[in-house]
């Protein structure tokens, strides 16, 4: 090879190095919805083989912030600078507003899981930040129970504060199987309604057949997810309906 193909190799590798990192953080800072549902490593973790977009995305979120509390919790430990605590936050942030926008489309309810992560990671790095301040400057235990409390009292505020602009008492499910006077439904994961994903068996309904999708009233439980206690709609639309797809009922089916 000739010193002259060398250099030429050499500034073709850098175009493509520049033209790829341009469109990695261009695609970072302003990401474009995409057509086509994620496929992310989480799935595989999980030996259920039927598994959605919608709950891929759910997980993959709650991993995103588990990983970022731990992270978030080790700095604070293991160094004395509370700033690698914004730039961890920065960073996570950065990748779940891609995550939202990229994929919220394939959200039942797009709108309440936006708001949950976006809330609780604010006041989980505000939290975690303000910790490491207040131990910077080694006050008595007094002052950590306050901060302790006012954590708490955020934290119940926004609890209410969800419930009350997102939550709802009835979920969306697709009948899955007829069994004498019961119906077993196959549930989407629900934030607004706090529900989690599964099966569950409610009492039968006319018209609710294998494959119709129905709205469901959900029982609230202390300290524990929500679930569904009975059928308050049938939609009747496609029988044919998978369990695997939208839940949410279609304006034309209903």
């Amino acid at each position: 090879m000739g010193i002259e193909d060398l250099f030429y190799n050499i500034g073709l590798s850098v175009e493509k190095l520049y033209n790829g990192t341009k469109r990695t953080v261009k695609q970072a800072l302003l990401p474009t919805p995409s057509e086509k549902p994620p496929s992310w490593i989480s799935t595989r973790f999980i030996r259920q083989k039927e598994f959605t977009p919608h709950e891929a995305i759910s997980l993959h979120t709650q991993l995103c912030f588990i990983v970022y509390l731990v992270l978030s919790f080790a700095v604070v430990f293991l160094t004395v600078n509370p700033w690698y605590v914004l730039t961890i936050f920065v960073l996570y942030f950065l990748y779940v507003r891609y995550i939202f926008r990229r994929y919220g489309e394939f959200l039942i309810d797009e709108k309440s899981y936006r708001a949950f992560y976006f809330y609780i990671s604010v006041i989980s790095f505000l939290a975690i930040f303000g910790y490491s301040i207040l131990r910077d400057l080694s006050l008595t235990a007094y002052y950590y129970y306050a901060y302790i409390g006012l954590v708490t009292l955020v934290v119940l505020f926004f609890r209410y504060y969800f419930k009350s602009h997102y939550g709802r008492d009835y979920t969306y499910g697709v009948v899955e199987e007829a069994k004498n006077d019961l119906v077993r439904v196959f549930v989407h994961d629900d934030i607004a309604a706090n529900v989690k994903p599964g099966r569950y068996w409610v009492p039968a309904v006319p018209d609710a057949e294998p494959g119709r999708i129905v709205k469901l009233l959900v029982e609230e439980r202390s300290m524990r997810s929500s679930v569904p206690v009975r059928v308050l709609e049938v939609y009747l639309g496609d029988a044919g309906q998978s369990s695997q797809t939208e839940t949410e009922p279609k304006d034309e089916t209903e």
